[in-house]
């Protein structure tokens, strides 16, 4: 049980005891880790398998679904565009698409967007899963959907609607797709082995994600507001049940070929743990400084209608907040991923973070325990 493949600075080794724990207690079958400090790449390990049956080991190369870890992938090609000037983040979303403007959307902004105050967060009336799978057909009807709230007047995370709503404003502004300015603008650049919708040649790299499960003789200890959260979960006439089962996806629709083709900027980014670490590491060569603040400034906060918590969001990102923490400390700024992944940026420590993993946690919308365990060990090693 103590091997473990990859590289890791000495100084760090409680880090790596943390991560195989999550393999000694069960609760992860396979999963990476890495973190850069100050530029320097200190821990870059993987362990486990690809396959519950535990036939196939995770290797370095072995991509996986971080789900809602892709927003902030997401977010940076809209903050590259906004400093370009070829996007403008107050502008009402209705100038660059027009057919957006009805059903009291006028006033939203690419602003709202990112920071989940528009409403936008599912859809009133019932939709078929494949939907989420033809761009035309989503973005057309969230032009035409009525928003849950008054637009700016509250927030709530806007789950899967996020990637097509800021993607649509890109594609307009731009004629280029998210998943197409990603490529180009950031992981190529960059050597980042991520992408919004995996090529045919990348498909046979990729872990089977494995749902959450209860696990016999283990209390799952859930927050207030993540059980409201779940109580709410299958009713479609909520805003939470929209966000997340309008439409209902269908068993193991993460593992199918359709699932990780699409670009769904919300949802499916595939990567390795190495990629996102090392995106947030080299985001002062992606955002212009002034942009990166503004991004990583309070632009939501309190009661969220979707998740049925207190969160915390900046332009696209998650920022640290006790009660929904991204990474362990105030300043700190990322995404997490349903099921436990986690990517953070401490600025103050220097530390570029990534933990990713295809065992699925019940009821985590934050870093998961197993993330959240490499995470403290890191600091303590500081």
């Amino acid at each position: 049980m103590r091997d473990i493949s990859g590289r890791l600075d000495e100084r760090f080794q409680p880090v790596a005891d943390a991560f195989l724990q999550g393999f000694e207690e069960g609760r992860d079958v396979g999963a990476s880790l890495a973190v850069f400090i100050d530029g320097a790449p200190v821990i870059d390990v993987w362990h486990g398998h690809v396959d519950r049956a535990g036939t196939i080991p995770w290797r370095e190369d072995t991509l996986v679904c971080m789900f809602s870890v892709t927003k902030a992938m997401a977010a940076v090609c809209l903050l590259q565009a906004v400093a370009r000037g070829q996007v403008e983040l107050d502008a009402p979303v209705a100038d660059c698409w027009p057919e957006f403007a009805g059903q009291g959307k006028t006033g939203i902004t690419l602003r709202h967007l990112l920071s989940h105050r528009a409403g936008l967060v599912g859809f009133h009336q019932p939709v078929d899963r494949d939907i989420l799978y033809d761009w035309d057909r989503v973005t057309a009807a969230l032009a035409a959907e009525t928003p849950w709230w008054n637009p700016g007047e509250k927030h709530g995370y806007h789950a899967r609607t996020f990637g097509f709503l800021v993607g649509e404003v890109l594609r307009r502004r731009t004629g280029r797709s998210i998943g197409e300015w990603f490529r180009a603008e950031v992981a190529e650049p960059l050597g980042l082995d991520f992408a919004i919708g995996l090529p045919e040649r990348d498909l046979a790299r990729c872990a089977e994600m494995l749902p959450a499960r209860l696990r016999p003789g283990v209390k799952q200890d859930l927050p207030p507001g993540t059980r409201e959260m779940l109580r709410r979960f299958g009713d479609a006439s909520t805003a939470t049940g929209a966000a997340f089962q309008n439409p209902s996806m269908g068993a193991g629709y993460m593992n199918s070929a359709k699932f990780r083709r699409a670009e769904i900027p919300a949802a499916n980014g595939h990567g390795t743990a190495r990629a996102a670490a090392g995106m947030y590491d080299r985001l002062a060569t992606l955002l212009e400084a002034d942009v990166l603040a503004e991004a990583t400034s309070t632009q939501s906060i309190g009661p969220d209608e979707v998740l049925r918590s207190t969160t915390h969001f900046g332009l696209g990102f998650m920022l640290h907040h006790d009660d929904t923490p991204v990474g362990l400390r105030s300043g700190s700024f990322g995404h997490a991923g349903a099921g436990g992944s986690m990517a953070f940026r401490d600025p103050a420590a220097g530390i570029s973070f990534c933990f990713a993993m295809n065992q699925m946690e019940m009821g985590v919308i934050t870093g998961g325990a197993s993330a959240t365990r490499c995470a403290t060990a890191l600091y303590d090693c500081l």
